[in-house]
């Protein structure tokens, strides 16, 4: 039987030298390449999310009076009520999802 084809690929990444340092100094070898892993990992999440929030500034930047006017009406239609937010968590958790709060 073949082997089955990995899913990832090998990243080189360069670090600031003041980071390795730190990282060198506080954190566990074990652990150290997880913990760098997981910081560029929250560091490209939030290029993503800034670069999102851009977005959504420019296509409402750009929207008619009209556009706006419509999507308001559309929000206030599909209002959720707090028994209806409250019926859906106890739905959650009847179906065996962990409770809320």
């Amino acid at each position: 039987m073949p082997a089955a084809r990995r899913q990832y690929e090998v990243v080189s990444v360069s670090l600031p030298r003041d980071l390795v340092k730190r990282a060198n100094a506080v954190i566990p070898k074990a652990r150290r390449s997880r913990v760098i892993t997981s910081m560029l990992t929250a560091f490209l999440d939030s290029v993503a999310r800034k670069q999102l929030e851009r977005d959504y500034a420019a296509y409402y930047s750009r929207r008619s009076d009209r556009e706006a006017k419509e999507e308001r009406e559309l929000l206030g239609e599909w209002k959720l009520t707090d028994q209806e937010a409250w019926d859906i968590l106890q739905l959650e958790e009847a179906n065996g999802r962990r409770k809320a709060g």
